[in-house]
Parts: C-alpha cells; structure tokens; sequence
C-alpha cells in the first residue's frame, strides 16, 4: 500500500487515481491516517455500496435476521411464484 499526503494528492490527483487501479493509497495529513483511495469498479463496487448504504445493509440484515427465525422458502414455492408472474408476460 502505498502513503501520501493530501497536498501530494492534491497537486496530483489525476496520477493518484491512476495508481489507485493498482493498490490502495493511504492519505495522510500531518503523518496520519486521514482517507483510502481505493480503485472501485464492478463487483467491488455493488460489494462497496451495499456494505456502506446503511438503508440496503439495514434490509440485509433484517432479512438475515428473518431467515434465520424463521428458515427459507422451499425452491419449488419460488419457482412457481416466478413462473405465474413471468408466464403472462411471455404470452404476448
């Protein structure tokens, strides 16, 4: 992982975002820790807002907490809700 300093950043922020799509850079002010510039793109960035929205993460976890009281769905009860919604629409 690679350090520097907001003012490095700053006058160089374009170069910084570059080298960001290889490794993470610390930002530091006054020799600490202040940001991460981290590469985000695809499947890290679906995996970076749900784990930061604390609205989806909140639904996340209520489900997880429903599924855990009160088990899943059987696949065969999922698999002839989605053919009743779909089969309709596909005989137009």
């Amino acid at each position: 992982m690679k350090t520097a300093s907001v003012r490095e950043v700053k006058a160089h922020l374009s170069q910084y975002l570059k080298a960001a799509e290889k490794e993470d850079i610390l930002v530091t002010s006054h020799g600490k820790p202040r940001a991460v510039l981290r590469s985000l793109s695809g499947e890290n960035l679906e995996d970076f807002i749900i784990e930061n929205n604390p609205e989806i993460r909140k639904k996340v976890e209520e489900a997880y907490r429903e599924y855990m009281e009160e088990g899943g769905v059987p696949l065969d009860r999922v698999m002839k809700k989605l053919e009743k919604k779909v089969a309709p629409k596909v005989r137009r």
